[in-house]
């Protein structure tokens, strides 16, 4: 039986028990969601809200998906774990991920979070190095990425490290930052497609700059996610594909959000037809009805290693009733072709995002492709000055109405959403009426005493 707290219970455990910021320790009002189905949760009061973020991008199924449950608990009631890779269930769901993952990609870790996958590839990449003798060990990543919470990962995390105080000095080692591929706010000044893509040759010039017997990966998130689902340019990642052939890095591609079937495609790389080196994979592929995660290498990555894995993973390596929860997740995704459900739905959620857009004045751009789109509020759509503080109270507008949406970026000014593969027609349209009455309330304040809140400069604007 579900564990439920009274609201006084529940904000004294807060208060007293747990460790988290003072925004959540200080809520009188925080809620609690007990409930779900569908694209749907309930809160303690029994209001329902439409899940447009999918918990955490990670829901791909929605709430209450009773296959997976089913996989789950059958997983429990034959064995819960024994010693790692002895039992079926992970062997069958690293089988299932080779068929699936494009070119190469055919040796799987699996692991329990997203950072736990970011990790394992920083560590594959660099022992892929060592194994031949050479001494590469810097990574390349991107400005606006996150790659989450780990040691390694956090050193390449620089969406959320400032907003949260982190000391670059210490999360940095071995890691070098480079431009987003950032259409609205370009860090060259130039136009697309003019521009000639400068934020991919970029990277052609850090590897010179630093030597390319210095560098052994270059890691990004293919659309960004919690950057605010902002999409690059199509010419983007064939070309950082092709200076890492050259300079002979390994490219890793970081699909923890992106992955199974959220922005249109089974996999985001596959919009490009690029394959990379080490793929990361985790939220999604289970449908957090437990945690999972893979780390897939290509064959001439293994092959160089000697099957010897880096020292890396944890007690709960190959958690069979995960990788249960994954298998049936895979099947159920594969047997609906949901990334196709994700593409259609996804492209009607963003053309009455962009409808939006052109009858708003503080609604910059639309990002984003499938189910992870992003709106940009600004303070003008002159000067693009970020407007944080109008992301937040659409956010909160939106909540008000029924709909839970987040405030992400690098400025925090971009209203995302990523609902879960399954949100039909009748369903967007709901939450896209939610969105565009929640935007113009928020339009129709300002001016009025409300603080702008606080923004971050990128680049020269």
């Amino acid at each position: 039986m579900a564990i439920e707290l009274s609201v006084d219970d529940r904000r004294k455990i807060i208060a007293e028990n747990s460790w988290a910021e003072q925004a959540v320790r200080g809520n009188k009002t925080w809620q609690v969601f007990n409930r779900g189905h569908g694209v749907y949760l309930q809160d303690e009061k029994g209001k329902e809200y439409i899940d447009a973020v999918s918990g955490q991008y990670c829901a791909m199924l929605g709430h209450g998906n009773k296959r997976v449950i089913k996989a789950i608990e059958e997983q429990l009631e034959a064995v819960q774990f024994p010693e790692q890779l002895r039992s079926d269930a992970p062997l069958r769901l690293m089988q299932r991920i080779a068929e699936l993952t494009p070119g190469d990609l055919k040796r799987v870790f699996l692991g329990v979070t997203g950072s736990d996958t970011v990790e394992a590839a920083m560590s594959l990449a660099r022992s892929f190095f060592r194994k031949q003798g050479k001494s590469n060990s810097m990574i390349i990543g991107r400005w606006h990425s996150y790659h989450g919470h780990a040691a390694g990962a956090v050193g390449l995390t620089h969406t959320e490290k400032h907003l949260q105080g982190r000391d670059m000095a210490t999360t940095d080692h071995g890691i070098y930052h480079m431009p987003a591929p950032y259409c609205y706010r370009c860090w060259f000044e130039k136009e697309y497609p003019s521009c000639g893509i400068l934020c991919a040759r970029a990277l052609e010039n850090v590897i010179q700059s630093m030597g390319p017997e210095n560098v052994v990966a270059f890691i990004g998130e293919p659309i960004f996610g919690a950057g605010g689902g902002i999409e690059p340019p199509v010419e983007y990642w064939p070309m950082i594909r092709d200076i890492c052939n050259k300079y002979g890095i390994l490219l890793i591609l970081d699909e923890v959000i992106t992955g199974w079937g959220k922005t249109g495609k089974l996999f985001a790389c596959n919009h490009w037809d690029v394959v990379p080196d080490i793929m990361c994979c985790a939220k999604g592929i289970s449908s957090a009805y437990l945690p999972m995660s893979a780390t897939i290498c290509a064959e001439h990555v293994y092959k160089a290693l000697d099957g010897e894995w880096p020292y890396y993973g944890h007690t709960h390596t190959y958690y069979p009733a995960g990788a249960a929860a994954a298998v049936a997740t895979i099947d159920v995704i594969m047997e609906d072709k949901l990334w196709e459900n994700a593409a259609k739905v996804g492209a009607h959620l963003k053309h009455r995002l962009q409808e939006i857009c052109q009858k708003s004045a503080i609604v910059g751009t639309v990002h984003g492709m499938g189910l992870l789109l992003g709106a940009e509020l600004v303070e003008d759509k002159a000067s693009k000055t970020p407007w944080a503080r109008g992301a937040e109270m659409v956010k909160l507008n939106s909540r008000d109405k029924g709909a839970l949406v987040f405030a992400r970026g690098f400025n925090r000014n971009i209203v995302e959403i990523s609902p879960p593969l399954i949100m039909n027609m009748a369903e967007a349209d709901k939450l896209c009426d939610i969105l565009a009455e929640a935007i113009k309330e928020v339009e129709s304040t300002k001016g009025l005493g409300r603080r702008a809140g606080r923004t971050r400069p990128f680049g020269k604007r």
